[in-house]
């Protein structure tokens, strides 16, 4: 495996990633409901600014984790090429596990307990349905980056 290549392939698919959440959310803020760093920052402070960086710093460690994780199984099943169509299966993969962290959101996040933050739901769907294609559309596309980076970076 190459570490470099990999943690960089994270960061560029999950910056990439944020960019094209926020992107929606301007654009189509009645449908695009999931301030993903407030929402992932918020859990341990209340100060929005606080909130934010720790939230964009979680989700760039969180992307580095699954990039690794995404090479690692490229390694497993012994897949060196077409590794961004690999990616958009293995993108899948991570949109249904991280679909189902986050209906167990609201046993461990403060704000979602005390009532002033909305509860995501299982894969996002106690948001409007373009915030639920929305996740979905992210992980794929972080996948498809992941594979293609990294085999560019390799």
């Amino acid at each position: 495996m190459d570490y470099p290549a990999a943690i960089w392939a994270g960061l560029i698919g999950g910056a990439a990633m944020t960019a094209v959440l926020y992107m929606g959310i301007f654009v189509m803020p009645g449908q695009m409901k999931m301030n993903l760093l407030y929402i992932l920052g918020s859990m341990m402070f209340g100060e929005r600014t606080i909130a934010y960086m720790s939230g964009a710093m979680m989700h760039a460690t969180m992307s580095v984790a699954f990039a690794l994780a995404h090479v690692g199984l490229y390694q497993a099943f012994g897949l060196e090429a077409n590794l961004a169509a690999w990616g958009l299966v293995f993108g899948a993969a991570h949109w249904a596990m991280t679909g189902m962290a986050l209906g167990m959101m609201p046993a461990m996040h403060p704000r979602i307990k005390d009532g002033t933050l909305a509860a995501p739901g299982p894969f996002a769907m106690g948001y409007p349905m373009g915030t639920a294609i929305g996740f979905l559309v992210l992980h794929l596309i972080f996948g498809v980056l992941v594979g293609a980076l990294y085999e560019t970076f390799i």
